[in-house]
């Protein structure tokens, strides 16, 4: 534990040196496919196509379904989180437990500018979870394996005043300082066939179906982001 300690600090230390000309969005300008209705692309002349995988729904648009308030998500995650930390000699002190997360066959992890990639163990498996969920749901649709992509993770109050002077959505009262808050993209994913494509569209779907189901077993809550592309998740 000690160990992990150390390594979260240090970790914590490199991002607080992360300059201010850090992107607006957390990890830089999203890469949007544009598809015609016959879902094609014309790529160096030649024609690829983004393949559709069938979707269910959830019965109601993405934002309507997954309307969780910060006030609401914050109490959850200051009820079972650890401690913020303000700088990272603070995360020597840190008096619960704490998990790094890396890209594995349930997620990949992006790139993080303005947070670290720890988790209490209890968000560590809802992430896994919802990761394992998703790629099965896709294959089992008649896609191609494909992983989601996490973005940001435990942020600092350091970092989140550097985050706010780029990106007004960000709170000051940020339920990612608990360990217990994370974002999926809803606009990249991980295609492990780069030349299958599946359909943006219906692979944020997907992800919506099983993230409705898990936040209906009282394992999450989920604010559907628009600006910021993402699934925003605190673990119960």
């Amino acid at each position: 534990m000690k160990n992990l300690y150390i390594s979260l600090a240090l970790a914590l230390c490199s991002t607080l040196l992360v300059g201010c000309d850090a992107p607006e969005n957390e990890n830089g300008p999203v890469k949007i496919i544009n598809m015609t209705k016959s879902n094609k692309t014309a790529n160096n002349g030649n024609e690829n196509f983004v393949y559709n995988v069938k979707t269910r729904g959830v019965g109601k648009s993405l934002g309507a379904a997954f309307n969780d308030k910060n006030d609401v998500q914050l109490q959850a995650a200051q009820a079972i989180g650890i401690d913020p930390i303000e700088s990272y000699k603070d995360a020597y002190n840190i008096n619960q437990p704490i998990v790094e997360i890396t890209s594995c066959d349930e997620y990949e992890l992006d790139s993080l500018s303005h947070s670290l990639p720890y988790l209490i163990p209890k968000a560590a498996t809802l992430l896994k979870d919802i990761g394992k969920a998703f790629t099965d749901t896709v294959v089992a649709r008649g896609g191609k394996e494909c992983r989601m992509i996490v973005t940001s993770v435990l942020r600092t109050n350091t970092s989140i005043a550097k985050l706010r002077r780029r990106n007004r959505n960000a709170t000051d009262m940020s339920c990612h300082v608990y360990g217990t808050t994370f974002d999926i993209s809803w606009r990249r994913f991980h295609h492990s066939d780069s030349t299958y494509i599946m359909s943006t569209e219906d692979l944020k779907n997907i992800l919506g179906e099983v993230l409705y189901k898990m936040r209906e077993d009282g394992r999450c809550y989920v604010k559907f982001e628009r600006k910021q592309s993402c699934y925003h998740i605190t673990t119960r």
